[in-house]
Formats: structure tokens, sequence, C-alpha cells
């Protein structure tokens, strides 16, 4: 990941009619001294250019809720330096379950009226009826949405026209605004919301696995990111994939998973592993117990069984 994105995002995409804001969550973690703590941006570019996102669920702690920095406003450049600064933050983030930076926004409306638009969405994209607010905002959740409303998904910014955000795989996307029309997806929306802490939850152990020594695995992602692109969505779909196989396990889900990314995206295909997941599903056994009776020949048995397929999900 290097800063060109987001000094792109600035420069040229951002329209000249536009603001351009960064948007950063206390509840990630940055030491008061960081020259991106919200201290030090206050310290910066004064008082009048960071308001914090009253999410309903914290609107009662104002000092963990997320902040909305003005970088720029219409016809004037934004601190390079806070750029580069937040691109490189992004990139540090990535190792990480939850990030301090959220993403850069280019909108024409003012700081105040772009805070409470990204608080009032925390309501119309809650997860269930019960979680009456979601953070959509964090890179991950917006990455889900994007992934599963595709351009629709553009309906929830505005009046924000154009949001740049860090996504799992180590690159960046550019989320634009787009009217709101179409076919209701509030079911889909509270889906990926609900799911996006398993997806978290998987990504980190997806990383691990890259870093370690595996004897067989075919399927491990050799290219020069950390994670495969749209590798969020992946593994959101590879989670709906397990509970609709009847796993209520986190372990199982993510055992089932993590072989899925390494072995072979269609092993729920094969006889074995379907009696596997279904004794694991029944309670009879942990998924991982039952894989570690297969040896590598075992799995290259299984692998040689499976249709050939060109996509992890």
């Amino acid at each position: 990941m290097t800063t060109e994105p987001v000094v792109a995002f600035a420069e040229q995409i951002r329209a000249p009619g536009d603001y351009l804001y960064l948007l950063v969550d206390p509840l990630a973690g940055c030491g008061t001294t960081q020259p991106l703590a919200i201290e030090s941006l206050v310290r910066d570019l004064g008082a009048d250019s960071v308001t914090r996102v009253l999410r309903p669920d914290l609107a009662h702690a104002p000092a963990i809720c997320p902040a909305l920095v003005q970088l720029g406003t219409p016809g004037t450049a934004a601190p390079r330096r806070l750029l580069e600064l937040s691109a490189l933050q992004a990139q540090e983030d990535l190792a990480y379950g939850k990030r301090y930076v959220c993403g850069w926004l280019a909108s024409p409306a003012s700081l105040e009226a772009t805070a409470q638009h990204i608080a009032a969405q925390c309501r119309i994209t809650s997860s269930s009826v019960r979680k009456a607010t979601t953070p959509w905002f964090e890179p991950m959740r917006l990455e889900l949405l994007a992934g599963a409303l595709g351009p629709q998904a553009g309906a929830i910014l505005a009046p924000i026209s154009a949001w740049l955000f860090p996504t799992s795989w180590g690159s960046f996307s550019v989320l634009r605004s787009k009217s709101a029309a179409g076919e209701d997806d509030t079911d889909l929306v509270r889906h990926t919301q609900h799911a996006a802490q398993l997806v978290s939850d998987f990504l980190g152990i997806w990383r691990l696995a890259q870093r370690q020594t595996l004897s067989f695995a075919p399927w491990r992602w050799n290219g020069s990111s950390p994670l495969p692109p749209q590798a969020g969505v992946h593994a959101f779909r590879l989670i709906r994939d397990a509970q609709q196989l009847g796993l209520r396990n986190e372990r199982d889900i993510f055992v089932l998973s993590l072989y899925r990314v390494c072995v072979h995206p269609l092993l729920p295909k094969h006889p074995d592993i379907q009696r596997d997941i279904l004794d694991a599903a029944n309670g009879k056994h942990a998924l991982q117990d039952r894989f570690n009776a297969y040896d590598d020949t075992a799995w290259k048995r299984i692998f040689a069984a499976l249709p050939r397929t060109e996509n992890y999900s």
C-alpha cells in the first residue's frame, strides 16, 4: 500500500466544490502524542476543523466517538503531510482487528452536516431489529456493504460525494454516492453487518496462516498483497456457507473457511468432508479434530477428486 491513492483522491477525485474530510476512530487506539491523534489534529488544524460523529450507541460519551477532521475546504489543497501520514497509518492498521483510519471523504456538505449524516446512517444500516445501531463506517463493514450491494451501496453516502477506504487486502477502494433507488436490500445489509465481526476475526486467522509454513496448501494466496483482492467479501461468503451447512461453533466455521482458502474452495463438495461437517454440526466432534486425522496423502486425494474452480468463494 502506498500514499499515492490517498493523494490522488484528494487532488483529482475530489470535486472543486467538495470539502475533504478524514474519519478516525478512537476506539482503535492512537497515542495522544501521535501526529494523527485527535488532540494533535485539533492543535494543528484548529478546534473548528474537528467534530465528533455522535454514533447513537455512544452519543453519551463523545470522547470515544469517531472524529471527522476537515483537511481541506472547496478550492484549497489539503496538507500533503497529513494525507501521507494517514495513508501510512491505514497501512499499519491492516494488522489489527479495528482500524483507526476509517477513510477519506469528499463532500459539498459542511463538517457538522456530514458528521450528522454518518451518525444517522448508523441506524439505517443496523444489523438487526434488536441492535438499533451499527458502525457501518468502519472499513471492514463498508467493504462488506460495497461487496454485497455493488453500486447500490453508494445510496448510503449522500450528501457525501465519494469515500475512499482502506481494504482488507491492503489496498484502497472508492465508493461513490448514488441516488437511493432500486430494491429494498435491508435484509442483505443487516446480514453483512451482523457477520462483520466474524469476518474480521477470520481475516486475522487468514493473515496468520499466510505467515506460517503449511505442508499442503495448493490454494494458499501467493500474490503481492497480504490477502487476495475482495478478501472481506470472500470471507463473508465462506462464513455464510459454513453457517448454511449447519455449523454454529465459531471454531468449526473458521476451520472450514481456512481449509477452503488453503486446500480447495470446494471442499464441502467432497463426500468425506460433507460427513465431517455434518458430524461437527451435530456436535459429535470438533471439525479440526477430524481434519487433523488427514495426512498430506489424504488431502491430495481429496484435492484431486474436486472440480477445478477459479475463486475462493
